[in-house]
């Protein structure tokens, strides 16, 4: 006798990790000026938010970086025009969640000039062993089901011949947030920062996986 179980297996983690995300631009009239202003602005941020905060300025990794020329489109004329240059650079740095830090870097962000825009995330470390959890739950949930069907049918259930899931297409990543209005809010960060010192704790993330099992029983 083939039994086929479909079960779905639901752990909540503690975010273990701070994931700065990191947005610099700047305008300029010619290629050369843009670029020597977005360098200064990366440059600003690593000493003044990084290297001030206990960072190696190695530990910030660059997703992107683009320097073009911008057109703007012309109402008039009915045709794009030339608007200057930008420059764009995206990254990212991960740390062990740590509450003090975060604030810290909040009120340091808020000082300082032309920021870059910023996205505070939580997420976990180990997402491996996470995957393990989830998977290892909804296998034993569909074990016990398997054996249930099993006995009620006057069977015992003897091996699980088949297991499939679909892969795993969730981010790790809890829901709680913190953006640049925030960080750069000068009559508030100094509460903000308190706040988070004291009664802040991000949402715990919550992750699910269904997989599907075939099993025998005689």
């Amino acid at each position: 006798m083939e039994i086929i179980v479909q079960r779905k297996g639901t752990e909540y983690f503690t975010p273990d990790e701070t994931i700065l995300n990191i947005n610099f631009y700047t305008k300029g009239q010619s290629y050369e000026e843009a670029l020597k202003e977005g360098v200064k602005n990366v440059e600003n941020f690593v000493n003044e938010i990084l290297l001030n905060n206990g960072f190696n300025k190695n530990e910030m990794k660059t997703r992107s970086f683009v320097v073009k020329e911008d057109q703007k489109y012309n109402e008039i004329t009915r045709n794009y025009e030339f608007d200057g240059y930008s420059f764009s650079q995206s990254a990212k740095l991960k740390f062990d969640y740590n509450k003090e830090k975060i604030a810290s870097i909040m009120e340091s962000l808020s000082k300082l000039n032309n920021a870059p825009a910023c996205q505070i995330n939580f997420g976990i470390k180990n997402e491996k062993e996470c995957k393990r959890n989830i998977l290892a739950k909804a296998y034993k949930d569909a074990e016990e089901q398997a054996e249930a069907i099993a006995i009620a049918s006057g069977k015992t259930l003897k091996q699980c011949m088949k297991v499939d899931f679909k892969p795993f297409a969730v981010e790790y990543v809890s829901q709680t947030t913190f953006d640049s209005d925030l960080m750069y809010a000068e009559k508030t960060v100094f509460g903000a920062s308190k706040t988070i010192t004291n009664t802040f704790t991000p949402e715990d993330i919550e992750l699910s996986e269904t997989i599907y099992c075939l099993w025998i029983a005689e």
